[in-house]
C-alpha cells in the first residue's frame, strides 16, 4: 500500500496557494512545512533564499520542504500577493521607483519580467523595464 502523499495540482491560482502556506507556516512558527513541487514554486523560492527570507528548501520527489527562518522569535519576511487572476498588476520602471521612494518600503517585490523572475531591486538596478509584479516581501 502506498502512504505516500499526493498533492493535488487543480487549483485556481498556484502562486496564491504558495504564499498562503508559507504565511500560515511562518505565523505558526512551524520549523519546516512542504510545498507542491512545481518550476514555478523552485523559481520563487530559490529568490526568496537568495534574499535572505527563508533558511533553505529541499527539493524531494513530489513536494518541496522549505525550512523558515527567524529573528528574535518572529518570522523574517511577510509576503502577499499583488497581482491576481482577475487583476493583474503590470508596473512601468517608474512606477516602481514610486512605490519604493513613496512608502519607505523596506523589503522587494518579485517581478515576472521579460528575463524571467526577478526582483525588484535586480529591475531598478539595472534598468530594465517592469513586468507583472506577483508577490510583495516586506522584510
Amino acid at each position: 500500500m502506498n502512504t505516500k502523499k499526493k498533492y493535488n495540482l487543480n487549483f485556481n491560482y498556484l502562486i496564491a496557494d504558495f504564499v498562503s502556506r508559507l504565511t500560515v507556516g511562518s505565523l505558526r512558527k512551524l520549523r519546516f512545512i512542504r510545498i507542491a513541487k512545481t518550476e514555478m514554486s523552485i523559481r520563487l523560492l530559490r529568490i526568496l533564499y537568495k534574499q535572505g527570507v527563508i533558511r533553505t528548501f529541499r527539493i524531494e520527489l513530489d513536494y518541496v520542504t522549505v525550512y523558515f527562518k527567524f529573528k528574535n522569535g518572529q518570522p523574517i519576511g511577510k509576503l502577499s500577493i499583488v497581482s491576481r487572476p482577475g487583476k493583474r498588476a503590470r508596473w512601468t520602471l517608474g512606477f516602481l521607483s514610486q512605490r519604493f521612494n513613496k512608502a519607505c518600503f523596506s523589503g522587494f517585490y518579485i517581478v515576472s519580467s521579460q528575463q524571467g523572475l526577478v526582483t525588484s531591486n535586480h529591475c531598478l538596478l539595472t534598468g530594465h523595464v517592469g513586468g507583472e509584479v506577483l508577490i510583495k516581501v516586506e522584510i
